[in-house]
């Protein structure tokens, strides 16, 4: 069983996480300044095919994680698709669709890894939440063996559109039920909020 076959009830019987909706995103946030590059990106979008999974990765999700990424220059590496081989006993092992890491090496996944992305359906769900928690544990569990364990690991289910922030501490799993919303004319909410949580992680 690779990530993408966890669901919900089997983060409490196979990773014994406890898994609890609650609100934990702090607001209001500062703001994220304005990245002309994304804004001429998503306006190009908006004249896409944007109905499958894949085309939403390409032309919403990654470029709105590398407008992150220009932000923190030199302090993050995002990874997508990359293979994420952390412990086969417990089937944690497979692809994540992007991956962020506090260093500066291109070249392989290294620890702390700070945030999980999935991109999935239109509105993320329980199954969705599945997955991105196996790697979120995954996240974690390859931090302390790294001797670089951080207090919370972060990730999000996103479709593009809508953005579910999940935040794994003490074996607890949160989601946040207020999902965060992006669209072509205002990403901004959506990356002030994933602003914070790299913040939050460098503490």
């Amino acid at each position: 069983m690779a990530y993408n076959k966890f669901k919900i009830d089997d983060l409490e019987s196979k990773l014994s996480l406890k898994t609890i909706q609650t609100n934990w995103l702090p607001k209001p946030l500062p703001a994220f300044n304005a990245d002309s590059l994304l804004e001429q990106l998503l306006i190009n979008a908006q004249t896409d095919a944007l109905y499958s999974e894949k085309a939403r990765s390409e032309f919403i999700i990654a470029p709105t994680l590398q407008a992150l990424r220009r932000k923190n220059i030199g302090k993050i590496t995002l990874f997508s698709g990359y293979e994420f081989n952390v412990e086969k006993q417990l089937q944690l092992h497979g692809f994540c669709d992007f991956i962020f890491s506090l260093t500066n090496n291109t070249l392989k996944i290294e620890a702390p890894t700070i945030l999980v992305v999935e991109a999935k359906r239109l509105e993320p769900d329980l199954v969705d939440f599945g997955q991105c928690g196996a790697e979120m544990y995954a996240a974690q569990l390859f931090n302390e063996r790294a001797g670089k364990k951080q207090k919370a690991i972060y990730g999000c289910a996103t479709s593009g559109f809508s953005w579910a922030f999940l935040k794994l501490e003490n074996n607890i799993l949160s989601i946040d039920p207020n999902y965060v919303p992006l669209t072509f004319d205002n990403p901004y909410h959506v990356l002030a909020t994933l602003q914070w949580v790299l913040e939050e992680s460098w503490r």
